[in-house]
């Protein structure tokens, strides 16, 4: 019996450790309007590079945008915002330093068919194009304007644009599946290089890292500097800088 007791005081006491220390602690951090005006555009961007880079994201093959998650990410950098060092003050007040990524949300690049019927009045910015399941695809997530190439037809791509968002990673492949669709691409990268955001989170902890680029920026700098904070039970702390 005293096994036994001793047995559910330690899983207890392991518990209590876990949840205090072990989790991030969303539900702890109050989003401030200045964090979500000045930062949403940041943790889009994240959101969507923790995707792109993990085929096994639970939100992978879904083109809405998790508002959810967005939010938490959002609340990792309010909880960086929240704590008190000088490094918080570098990375906020003194740098001001935001992401470097360059992920499209509005549209997507197609290498077409220029020959096709419907990709004539595609590219001519003719809606309906007469072909059923482009148009199809077009009106479900309201794509709505279209952009040639410069020296469009004899550079086949187009780019097709709309007023919403979208993860577009299961779009690009929706239109692969477009018979006058050679090659479906949105944006993925930014040209150069600059200061950054990065981020590694899983259900226990979330590591942030800011970063300052300088020398040949933003043509692809030679010097960085970084500054790293965990955030755990709502609250962040300062891990190093290199």
């Amino acid at each position: 019996m005293k096994i036994f007791l001793y047995l559910v005081i330690f899983i207890l006491v392991l518990n209590s450790c876990n949840d205090s220390d072990g989790l991030v602690g969303y539900q702890k951090i109050d989003l401030d309007p200045y964090i979500i005006e000045s930062y949403l555009h940041d943790a889009k961007q994240l959101y969507m590079d923790e995707i792109y880079h993990n085929e096994n994201h639970f939100n992978y093959g879904d083109p809405s945008l998790d508002n959810e998650e967005i939010d938490k990410i959002l609340k990792i950098i309010q909880a960086v915002y929240d704590s008190r060092s000088p490094q918080r003050d570098t990375v906020f007040d003194v740098y001001q330093i935001h992401g470097y990524y360059c992920y499209s949300f509005s549209s997507v690049g197609l290498m077409v068919e220029t020959e096709r019927p419907e990709i004539q009045s595609l590219s001519e910015n003719v809606f309906p194009t007469g072909k059923q399941e482009l148009d199809n695809l077009l009106t479900t997530y309201g794509f709505d304007s279209v952009r040639t190439a410069y020296s469009y037809p004899n550079f086949p791509w187009l780019t097709v644009y709309t007023q919403q968002e979208f993860n577009m990673l299961p779009v690009e492949k929706e239109f692969m599946e477009i018979e006058s669709v050679v090659l479906a691409e949105f944006n993925k990268g930014c040209i150069g290089d600059g200061n950054n955001i990065t981020l590694k989170r899983d259900s226990d902890s979330a590591v942030v890292t800011f970063s300052i680029g300088m020398g040949d920026c933003p043509a692809g700098c030679i010097y960085h500097k970084y500054w790293e904070f965990k955030v755990t039970n709502g609250k962040a702390r300062f891990i190093k800088t290199y």
